[in-house]
């Protein structure tokens, strides 16, 4: 079997140099230049969904425009095989001063679709976009969202093979971007190529099978989206930690985070511990129970608190949230939310001085990865309501590890289908 056979795009060593005029527009002006794309090469198969992601200034507006044939590149080369169609910019296929109608009526005709045919194609392409009596006007008129829906209909509604969407569907209502990934999705189905650069983390797993990760012109790696998004999410994370450090360091905040191998000892003395007149944090560990030197997922995970309650008589509630490296809330804990149903904050309501509270999350229930934990404590007098004030939040930033145990399979595939993955109670039996 011919390998080219089932190839819709093969992109080899494109490269793209734009000239910067520094200064005035006279001819004595200096040039320089910047290199917007750098030895780009990849081949996309027929059938291939591919999610295009990157910092703002990565080149991906850049290397759909070369794809779609808008701009040359300066080097190397793209070959097709099948028709294309693109949308890079919302209402670029239109001429402003025709009518929706007169505007798809063009498109028909470069499609070289039969005259008898066209009344078919327009009720299908009015229909689907939903624009109502707006099809017969201008489309100078319309909305973004109203060129959206014409341009999504009319590139569905033709025979293309591959289709080219550069943050389209970031525009319109929910119901109608919905109704767009199902049609991507059939289009997908029937053998042809999508590629489409989103900011959307959930529209890429749900609709790619492919990602392309660009840094500065480069492709930085491309492969399954979860794999891909997992280390995107996380680069972007550590940067914004890092920063953080820095402006904590210059405004005297210094964090007293230590990860050693994966876990959390967090440690203050009595003039650095944070609270307020109500209670004080001296202590925050996050471990295997197994007292391992890493948290590994077939163990129990020990979150230990040392606080200093310094008043009798009112209630304390101690709880947490946890997020993946997606920032995808994964679970929340809290005190009063314990399997015994007990009313700890009842019984430590007329305590004072350094109390333990210690939470343990049951082993296999976390997927591997890496997770941030955000501490908050609420205080009240009397009883909990959801208008009860919050006493303070620690804002430290505190993440650990969870890491597979040695031969570990995760059949399910990836985090990005659910960091929770407990045990659960299954029952199976032959039918009668």
């Amino acid at each position: 079997m011919n390998e080219k056979k089932d190839v819709a795009i093969e992109v080899k060593q494109i490269s793209k140099k734009y000239k910067i005029v520094n200064g005035s527009e006279d001819s004595t002006a200096a040039e320089n230049s910047f290199l917007a794309l750098k030895d780009i090469s990849f081949t996309l198969h027929k059938g291939d969904v591919v999610g295009i992601i990157g910092s703002n200034g990565s080149g991906k507006t850049t290397l759909l425009k070369i794809l779609s044939q808008i701009v040359k590149p300066t080097s190397g080369e793209a070959r097709f095989y099948g028709s294309v169609t693109s949308i890079l910019e919302i209402g670029n296929n239109f001429h402003p001063d025709l009518t929706g109608r007169e505007n798809i009526t063009i498109q028909l005709r470069i499609e070289k679709i039969k005259r008898n045919e066209f009344e078919v194609y327009y009720d299908k392409i009015k229909r689907f976009s939903e624009i109502g009596d707006f099809f017969d006007q201008p489309v100078k008129f319309y909305s973004s969202g109203m060129f959206l829906r014409l341009a999504f209909s009319m590139a569905f509604h033709l025979s293309s093979d591959i289709l080219i969407l550069d943050e389209v569907l970031s525009v319109g209502d929910e119901g109608f971007r919905l109704k767009c990934q199902e049609l991507l999705k059939m289009f997908a189905g029937s053998g042809k190529t999508i590629l489409f650069v989103s900011h959307d983390r959930m529209e890429i797993l749900e609709l790619s099978n492919k990602c392309i990760w660009l840094e500065k012109g480069r492709i930085k790696e491309i492969g399954l989206p979860s794999d891909i998004l997992g280390d995107y999410f996380e680069m972007h994370r550590e940067k914004y930690e890092l920063q953080k450090e820095e402006n904590d360091k210059e405004n005297n905040h210094p964090s007293p985070q230590e990860e050693i191998k994966n876990t959390v000892q967090l440690e203050w003395n009595n003039q650095t511990a944070p609270g307020n007149d109500n209670l004080t944090i001296h202590r925050l560990s996050v471990n295997s129970l197994a007292e391992t030197d890493k948290i590994f997922h077939a163990d129990p995970i020990l979150i230990k608190f040392l606080i200093h309650k310094k008043k009798s008589g009112i209630l304390i509630g101690v709880f947490f949230f946890l997020q993946d490296v997606f920032y995808q809330s994964v679970m929340v804990g809290h005190l009063l939310n314990n399997s015994t149903q007990q009313d700890f904050d009842r019984q430590l309501k007329d305590e004072t001085g350094m109390i333990e509270i210690k939470c343990t999350i049951p082993p296999h229930f976390l997927a591997p990865g890496r997770y941030y934990l955000f501490v908050r404590f609420g205080v009240e007098e009397n009883e909990w309501s959801p208008a009860s004030t919050e006493a303070f939040r620690l804002s430290d930033k505190l993440h650990f590890t969870i890491h597979p145990e040695p031969g570990y399979v995760d059949i399910i595939g990836d985090i990005s289908k659910g960091s929770v993955r407990p045990p659960l109670d299954w029952e199976i039996q032959k039918a009668q």
